[in-house]
């Protein structure tokens, strides 16, 4: 029992803010980024709502860092996976159509300061396969193809030991 209590005591050590580093994202002039538009809603709700999804994809990679390291990110373009096409009607009968052609990119450069150590770059991401690996569905959860763009740049800079 007492293995058992140690175990759990250390998994609950690992788990904690040991490992919980911080992420900032800016957004930098949203209004000029290639395609962030709504098809089906209002853009400023739309806006908000792909902000703090990222904002939250961000933060809970940042967990994986050391307490004291900082992740910032500032994105200066996004272009989602597929392309909006006006249908007749008012603006919110528009609808995004998502083929191989309308591959998702974001441009970005970040600052990872850990200790005494800093490391900083730019990015510009784009996954011309964006569509392998991942099944075609009608529920594909939002935002799914430029989460797994960030996510893999995040794994490489990990496996690299940029951050580390």
């Amino acid at each position: 029992m007492k293995k058992m209590l140690l175990g759990l005591s250390l998994l609950t050590l690992l788990n904690s803010n040991a490992w919980a580093g911080e992420a900032k994202v800016i957004w930098q002039n949203p209004e000029k980024y290639s395609d962030i538009r709504a098809s089906h809603e209002r853009q400023d709700r739309f806006q908000e709502k792909l902000f703090k999804h990222f904002d939250k994809v961000l933060t809970e990679l940042a967990t994986q860092l050391p307490s004291d390291a900082q992740l910032e990110i500032t994105v200066t373009d996004f272009d989602l996976a597929g392309e909006i096409i006006p249908r007749a009607g008012n603006r919110f009968n528009e609808i995004r159509i998502i083929k191989e052609i309308y591959s998702p990119k974001i441009s970005f450069s970040y600052v990872y300061s850990y200790k005494d150590q800093i490391v900083s770059g730019t990015e510009n991401l784009r996954d011309m396969n964006y569509m392998s690996g991942i099944g075609r569905s009608s529920n594909r959860a939002e935002f799914e193809y430029e989460e797994k763009m960030i996510r893999k740049w995040f794994a490489k800079l990990q496996k690299n030991q940029t951050i580390q």
